[in-house]
């Protein structure tokens, strides 16, 4: 920018400023100066002109102190932001991370589970037909075991039926002492 020369008027005297700023802005702190200056003079009445000049650069002096300091403090604050922020953003880039692992596990676990739950389906199916083909077999053979019993019993019923004389078997040519 070029600087210009802007002229203002404190306490009846005449500056010229030489500024790139705006004529309205170098007005703006004259005003500010002049009610500083005039601030002082009231709280002090014996204070000559100059006196109060000192004091508003003072006044002045201690502002721009505190507020450099508060501009200093706020950058120390924007700093930890800025830091947490990063140390959040890269936690969130973790979990991000971890959260995506967490998905892809659990679909391959679902497949899993999908895949065990159909497996044992055939199974079940498999067993049951097993079992129907296990239980013919039983019947078959309890069927059997059945019959070989009822004949049995109905051959023993025959012989008290038909009253039954135990036998000895003899041959001819036993003697009579062998007899009993």
């Amino acid at each position: 920018m070029e600087k210009k020369r802007i002229s203002v008027l404190l306490e009846g005297r005449s500056y010229v400023v030489i500024t790139t700023e705006s004529e309205e802005y170098v007005k703006k702190v004259a005003n500010d100066v002049s009610a500083a200056i005039l601030n002082a003079s009231r709280s002090a009445q014996q204070l000559d002109v100059r006196d109060c000049a000192i004091l508003a650069a003072m006044d002045f002096c201690d502002d721009k102190n505190k507020a450099v300091k508060r501009n200093k403090d706020l950058v120390q604050k924007a700093d930890q932001f800025i830091k947490k922020n990063n140390d959040l953003n890269r936690q969130v880039v973790e979990y991000r991370e971890k959260l995506t692992d967490a998905i892809n596990e659990n679909t391959a676990l679902v497949k899993r589970v999908k895949a065990l739950e159909d497996q044992l389906a055939s199974l079940t199916k498999e067993n049951d037909r097993l079992k129907r083909s296990g239980e013919s077999k039983k019947s078959d053979k309890k069927y059997e075991n059945e019959k070989k019993f009822e004949k049995a019993v109905n051959e023993k019923k025959n012989e008290k039926i038909m009253g039954y004389v135990p036998m000895r078997q003899g041959s001819l040519f036993d003697d009579d002492k062998n007899k009993k």
